[in-house]
């Protein structure tokens, strides 16, 4: 068998020694305190992301983000001042959202006590 030759142009040859040098650099930042607290980091979000799945929330932001009402409000937002707000609070609509966010805040606040 012949020996093959491996052949880069020299726009590939120049991505590569940037690629490299890239995690050359990545290698020496690395140390046992930035993984220990890459590894809180990313266990942190993994908890985050299970109480996200295991709850409704997503689903509920998904469907609401995909309201046609809102991507039109979207393109062209209203001006709403105080007496606006106060009139939105007629609306049932409304009043579940602010309920969900009330109790949201709620929970934060509650979360926030225990940390």
């Amino acid at each position: 068998m012949g020996e093959e030759t491996l052949r880069l142009s020299e726009e590939d040859a120049a991505a590569l020694s940037d690629l490299l040098s890239v995690y050359r650099m990545l290698m020496d930042m690395m140390n046992d305190e930035m993984v220990k607290e890459m590894s809180k980091t990313v266990a942190a979000l993994a908890r985050l992301l299970n109480g996200l799945i295991s709850s409704d929330l997503p689903a509920v932001l998904e469907k609401a983000l995909q309201d046609p009402k809102l991507d039109r409000v979207l393109m062209d937002p209203p001006k709403v001042g105080l007496s606006g707000l106060l009139g939105a609070l007629r609306d049932e609509d409304f009043q579940r959202g602010l309920g969900v966010m009330v109790e949201l805040l709620k929970a934060l606040g509650r979360a926030s006590k225990e940390i």
